[in-house]
């Protein structure tokens, strides 16, 4: 009697084992569905990706310029240059109280009465701009391979930190300082590369190229 019971029971599977097939067929389509309906809303994260200048903008090809549109600005007061004669090296010292420092830049005027806006030597991103009580506004650029170019002295300026100036842009108006008055309405203006000033007068007229120490 059991043989026969297993034996009836093995032929009704057999016989809806096909009917089941299908079903489990039906049901995986089903869920499958329901997935990639699912997937269908999710919303697709798109990477933008951002080409880096191979050229830095033709930066590379830049000149140093003055910091000013005068095409040949007087020099209140010189760069001090340990090569120098004594007699230049005594007029690009300055004296604050019973202090003196060698100046580490160039003081350039029209005049030393009139105002005038002050450019950007060379482009690059703003570091640094403040008001120093004794310098006046002070405005620091950053460029290529360790340069950087300081600009003081200022009455007002025009930009902020972070900013990406041109070369030639206004970064401010030339105005009068505490710590050498004598000098009247000019800027002055610093290159430095690492941290270590350079004359001026030796970089002005070079491409920033030249001062890459991979070449």
């Amino acid at each position: 009697m059991k043989d026969k019971l297993v034996n009836v029971i093995w032929k009704k599977l057999q016989q809806y084992s096909f009917v089941i097939f299908l079903a489990l067929i039906l049901v995986a389509f089903l869920i499958i569905a329901q997935v990639s309906k699912k997937n269908d809303k999710v919303p697709v994260n798109k990477t933008t990706q951002t080409t880096q200048p191979t050229n830095h903008d033709n930066r590379t090809n830049e000149i140093f310029k003055l910091p000013l549109a005068e095409e040949s600005p007087e020099i209140i007061r010189d760069f001090y240059d340990v090569d120098a004669s004594v007699e230049d090296q005594l007029k690009s010292i300055i004296q604050v109280g019973n202090v003196f420092y060698p100046n580490n830049g160039v003081h350039y005027t029209v005049d030393g009465e009139t105002e005038f806006e002050v450019l950007a030597s060379l482009s690059g991103t703003v570091t640094r701009v403040e008001q120093d009580p004794l310098l006046g506004y002070v405005v620091e650029v950053e460029h290529l391979y360790g340069m950087k170019t300081l600009y003081a002295s200022l009455a007002s300026v025009n930009v902020a930190v972070g900013d990406r100036v041109a070369q030639g842009d206004v970064l401010g108006v030339a105005g009068t300082n505490n710590f050498d008055p004598e000098s009247g309405v000019d800027v002055h203006f610093e290159v430095l590369q690492n941290g270590i000033n350079l004359n001026p007068h030796d970089v002005i007229g070079t491409k920033i190229s030249d001062y890459n120490s991979e070449n």
